[in-house]
């Protein structure tokens, strides 16, 4: 049966019915039994207790069923008898396998128990017969209803059970998001999705081969490692004639506060500012490069203001970014670069599933 939204509605009915069905069975096998309800008085000094142990010996039950006639069924047979006493009512309690045959033996019971009293203690004995309790006996015995009852409502709370724990476990594992879909949360466009273990060159080279210039800067912090995918694509890619690669990392690009070569009255000399020196750099070494050449940009970069302003100052701009980059991470980048033409990411150091993923979403429907 399939599940509805998830959960199997139908498990807690079945238990439930399951559970009656087999409630109703053992209590039709299960004989049948009747208790009827006499009410005795005990007016006088003496104790209702004496009077108790009238009705609960053996000898006087038996005479009482003896005196009653047999039915179709054979003759009356008292199953069990119960007392409840107060200092002048008694409850007597008699159980039989019919209605009829209860009544009959509780009242013939507290008639015997009446005449054995005057025998033993004289005509003023001071116990009275009120009579039955209620007219008719109650059934004890099977009580099909009732368990019927209490069996589907255990059977239904099993079920419920069972249920939610067969759609925990139908429902597939969650599994971290996946790089691909951190990026598209974040509304960044993936354009390379580059493996370890495989050659991340041509992957990159054909992403970035619909730039008509790029400009590839490596990370600005002297402690950070170059990566070796982003290097290997730059070379590529150089060799094409279709990127300028420049090492921008500290102390490159330095400016000089030496001497200016010659003075101006009132006017202060200022050197040129890194990020110039690092654009002119990159006119300077592609002279045939049109004028909206693409910056390579690496994630760690953001972190330098000079980095941030040449990229703001090109025309298109490409991140790279590990795949494992948190998405709050990269949203913070493309605040970053809010001002820049962000076309996309490189994403390194992939899984193989993210790279297939990227891969299949690459090809035509």
């Amino acid at each position: 049966m399939a599940l509805r939204s998830g959960f199997p509605w139908w498990l807690p009915l079945l238990t439930a019915a399951i559970a009656a069905l087999i409630a109703v069975i053992a209590a039709q096998s299960t004989a049948s039994a009747w208790d009827a309800d006499v009410h005795l008085w005990a007016s006088g000094d003496r104790p209702a207790a004496d009077f108790a142990d009238i009705l609960l010996d053996p000898s006087i039950q038996d005479s009482a069923a003896d005196g009653l006639m047999a039915s179709e069924f054979g003759p009356a047979a008292i199953n069990d008898v119960s007392i409840e006493y107060t200092d002048t009512l008694i409850r007597l309690t008699v159980r039989a396998d019919t209605e009829s045959d209860a009544e009959l033996l509780a009242i013939s019971l507290a008639q015997a128990a009446l005449d054995e009293a005057r025998s033993r203690f004289g005509d003023d004995s001071g116990l009275d017969l009120l009579g039955l309790v209620r007219p008719g006996a109650r059934q004890v015995a099977p009580l099909i209803e009732r368990s019927a009852a209490w069996a589907s409502a255990v059977g239904l709370a099993a079920g419920l059970i069972l249920a939610w724990t067969v759609a925990a476990r139908s429902q597939p594992a969650t599994s971290p998001p996946s790089a691909l879909g951190r990026l598209g949360r974040t509304g960044l466009t993936p354009l390379a999705v580059l493996n370890p273990r495989s050659d991340h060159a041509p992957a990159l080279t054909a992403a970035l081969r619909t730039m008509n210039g790029v400009v590839a800067i490596t990370t600005l912090h002297t402690d950070a490692p170059l990566p070796s995918q982003l290097m290997q694509s730059a070379a590529r890619l150089a060799a094409d004639q279709t990127v300028i690669w420049l090492d921008a990392r500290r102390p490159a690009f330095q400016p000089t506060f030496g001497a200016p070569p010659f003075t101006i009255r009132f006017v202060e000399w200022s050197p040129i500012s890194r990020p110039a020196q690092i654009r002119q750099a990159a006119r300077d070494s592609a002279a045939n490069a049109p004028d909206d050449a693409c910056v390579l940009l690496i994630l760690d970069n953001l972190s330098d203001p000079d980095t941030v302003a040449v990229a703001r100052a090109a025309s298109n701009v490409i991140l790279i970014a590990p795949a494992d980059t948190h998405a709050d991470d990269l949203l913070n980048a493309k605040r970053t670069l809010n001002d820049s033409p962000l076309r996309g990411v490189v994403l390194t150091n992939a899984q193989q599933s993210d790279q297939l993923d990227f891969e299949l979403a690459q090809m035509p429907e």
